[in-house]
């Protein structure tokens, strides 16, 4: 396909573009679309430019037309994505700048030093006014997707011409006659383009139609590897595991992707060396998806340990894979720079494989590379410059940094980057010399996040006669931040408004909802959230949250399963889910959730939780689906015995899991019943002396024993044990209960242990009296 891949066949010879039957076919193949364009214009360079709209009226033949528009929107791609770059001489970076201005609006800037806007112009406007068919919706969608990454912000208006073209794409005849492989191609680019625009949820349900149109299919496994030069002895690694028609694992041409760092550390390997080798690699047709996947672990800048180990594991299949695409390599290593800008022994890899990646921008020669870039979400140059930016400032080489932002006119970076180095009178006054040239809402957040000065994201407001989202979340988490919720609701709400886009704000605006709260209000922010995005497990433990608050059980409890599905190892949701499911009576779920707690290293042990289970399997509670509640006594058994292996000092798991040897009728069994109970007050004994409480608490256990040991057989084999273990529990009972009567003032509490003093004085006595007859 003609600046998008591979070529396809064609379904008719109109709506795709034959390779074959092409006039410019080594120009396509080396990518040498100004050749074309050149060609098309009449064999000059100058005035290519500005007679393409006249050349293009010329043109007869609707393929002849797709090739210009598309020749022109691939210089395009090459002197913003990918390069090879146009000579300085053949640009008016005059007219860039101004086009760039002029597609601006208050609230969403341009960025100005993009190369060649004319030329995207043309192509936009040539692909919008083609008949429609599968290739020029194809060719309008990317429009849409370089469009949105030429901006500061997300854009609705894009994002409704992204989902006609998505519309127009899978509904139509033509693409479902394509071929699986075709088909897989154009659903990842659907994909991503969906991912520009951080519809998480949709993107994710496209890629998975394309990864089975293929029959493609991965999952992360472990394999015994070694990860250092001098380790001697193989351990589990994380590795992709690939499941795959060897037939599609395509070679496309190399496209002169970058050269591979390496780390040269004395200690770690460049990657891990796996002990047995894996036969299944990646090609150009399933590295995108792979790569989709860590574009999306990546979504949050704070990464988890665990998570950062799975993304270079992805990392690892795509680079050490059968990819010859240019994009697919290039996004790959800018990932795994990102990744390791945080890595002492990696850094330096980091910094060279960018500054390769920069370097080869223009490799002085014509080349192929856009092929694949729209089923990768790689970044324009700028943005791929910008993390070199990071880099310096991460070893800090400020200066190196300051200079690039200035060089790349990123001077919201900049000024982060003065006010992280502490310059804050620099930081200031660079935004207010911005204001001075053009006073646009964005500089003037900008110094309101400079100065902390709420009147400037206010000033912002008004500037942009009430539109602009950015000064309205600047403004909401200024009140956020100093606890004023409904001011902040107020803002959130006006922000969200003015752009809906913004998934990160839906769930800060929920989180601010709750705090006033205003449950009814939460839950509709957190449903948003969960719609852009429902791998979200915070989302939707929140919205389990709310729903609770409104009184909506059941759907609360469904939520909360769901944030446990996307946020198995978060131990603090899976107790909001034991809740619910203990609120509503699930038991199966009460009793699967403990596990997961217990075996996620939390030492678990909520009262209320375990009197639930005891309570339905004494009382023959019925579960939310009609079992009797005695049916659980066996999974609740194995339960206890398994928590009290992991929690052994919590008196209530020991007093709970006596009860149901004491209490459940036809399964009682009094002398484990004791064992647990002396356990139990063992447990509670460890605060004995905290306070009266406490004391009366231990007591209590002391009374249950001797009503236990009480009721046993004087001929078991444990009687005269348990008969010792009572009479030294009754005897501790009263030496600290005379203690606390001495230190205690509240008279109240003196008239409580006294009057247990009496009753253990008798317990003893009684004890006492039986010991001599065993």
């Amino acid at each position: 396909m003609l600046g998008g891949g591979p070529m396809m066949t064609p379904v008719t010879s109109v709506t795709l573009y034959e390779l074959s039957d092409s006039s410019f076919q080594n120009e396509i193949a080396e990518g040498d679309y100004w050749a074309i364009l050149r060609e098309m214009c009449g064999g000059g360079d100058n005035g290519v430019v500005r007679s393409l709209d006249s050349t293009y009226k010329k043109l007869d033949k609707p393929e002849e037309r797709l090739v210009c528009a598309a020749s022109a929107f691939n210089v395009f791609l090459q002197n913003n994505f990918t390069g090879p770059l146009l000579s300085p001489e053949l640009l008016d970076a005059a007219m860039d700048r101004e086009l760039c201005r002029e597609l601006s609006t208050k609230n969403n800037a341009m960025y100005p030093l993009v190369r060649c806007v004319s030329l995207f112009l043309f192509a936009k406007q040539s692909f919008r006014d083609m008949e429609s068919c599968l290739i020029v919706n194809l060719f309008r969608l990317r429009c849409v997707v370089v469009h949105q990454n030429l901006l500061d912000e997300l854009c609705p208006k894009l994002f409704e011409e992204l989902n006609t073209c998505v519309e127009s794409i899978e509904g139509g005849e033509e693409f479902q006659s394509l071929g699986k492989e075709l088909q897989a191609q154009v659903l990842t680019e659907v994909s991503f383009g969906l991912l520009t625009f951080e519809q998480f949820s949709q993107s994710r349900i496209v890629i998975r139609k394309a990864m089975d149109c293929i029959g493609f299919s991965f999952k992360l496994t472990g394999a015994m590897g070694k990860r250092t030069k001098w380790q001697e002895k193989s351990l589990a690694q994380l590795k992709v595991e690939m499941i795959v028609d060897q037939s599609v694992l395509d070679q496309g041409p190399l496209e002169n992707e970058p050269e591979a760092m390496d780390m040269n550390d004395d200690t770690l390997l460049e990657k891990v060396a796996f002990s047995s080798p894996d036969n299944t690699i990646s090609s150009n047709l399933t590295a995108p998806f792979l790569l989709h996947t860590a574009a999306l672990k990546l979504r949050d800048n704070a990464l988890e340990e665990m998570l950062r180990e799975e993304v270079v594991a992805f990392l690892d299949a795509i680079i050490g894979g059968r990819t010859f695409n240019y994009c697919i390599a290039t996004h790959a290593f800018f990932i795994r720079s990102k990744l390791e800008k945080t890595s002492v022994r990696r850094l330096c890899r980091s910094m060279e494989q960018l500054e390769e990646i920069v370097q080869g921008f223009d490799p002085k020669k014509t080349c192929s590379r856009t092929g694949g870039l729209f089923r990768t979400s790689l970044p324009p140059m700028w943005i791929q410059q910008k993390l070199l930016a990071d880099l310096y400032t991460s070893v800090g080489s400020h200066k190196s940094a300051l200079d690039l932002f200035e060089k790349l006119e990123m001077w919201e970076d900049q000024v982060l980057a003065l006010i992280g180095i502490g310059r804050y009178e620099a930081a200031e006054k660079l935004t207010r010399g911005l204001i001075a040239k053009e006073a646009t809402p964005k500089w003037y957040c900008i110094l309101g996040d400079t100065t902390q000065d709420i009147t400037h994201y206010e000033t912002a407001w008004e500037l942009s006669e009430f539109t602009s989202a950015r000064a309205m979340k600047s403004l909401g988490y200024h009140y956020f931040n100093t606890k004023n919720y409904t001011k902040a609701l107020e803002c959130m709400q006006k922000s969200l408004e003015c752009n809906h886009l913004q998934g990160g704000l839906w769930f800060t605006t929920g989180c601010t909802a709750m705090a006033i709260p205003d449950y009814a209000t939460g839950a509709k922010c957190f449903t948003a959230s969960v719609n852009i995005d429902d791998e979200n497990g915070q989302s939707w433990s929140n919205l389990g949250a709310c729903h609770e608050r409104l009184g909506n059980l059941e759907k609360a409890h469904n939520c909360y399963k769901e944030a446990t599905r996307h946020s198995f190892n978060n131990w603090r949701i899976w107790e909001n889910y034991i809740c619910s499911a203990a609120r509503i009576q699930h038991f199966a779920s009460v009793i699967v959730s403990y596990k997961q707690i217990l075996n996620l290293g939390h030492k678990y042990a909520d009262p209320k939780i375990l009197n639930c289970l005891v309570s339905a399997v004494v009382n023959n509670t019925p579960s939310i689906d009609g079992k009797p509640g005695i049916t659980f006594f066996d999974r609740v058994l194995e339960l206890f015995k398994f928590a009290s292996s992991k929690v052994t000092t919590s008196h209530h798991l020991w007093k709970c899991y006596a009860t149901l040897y004491l209490e459940v009728p036809g399964r009682e069994n009094l002398s484990l019943g004791i064992d647990y109970l002396i356990k139990g007050y063992h447990a509670c004994s460890l605060t004995i002396e905290k306070s009266v409480d406490n004391y009366l608490e231990c007591g209590q256990y002391g009374e249950m024993i001797f009503k236990c040991v009480s009721k046993e057989d004087k001929d078991s084999g444990t009687y005269g044990r348990h008969l010792q273990s009572l009479s030294t529990i009754l005897q501790i009972l009263v030496t600290k209960g005379h203690k606390l009567v001495e230190v205690t003032d509240e008279s109240e509490q003196k008239e409580a242990i006294r009057e247990f003093l009496g009753e253990c004085k008798g317990f003893l006595e009684k004890v006492e009296e039986l010991m001599l007859y065993t």
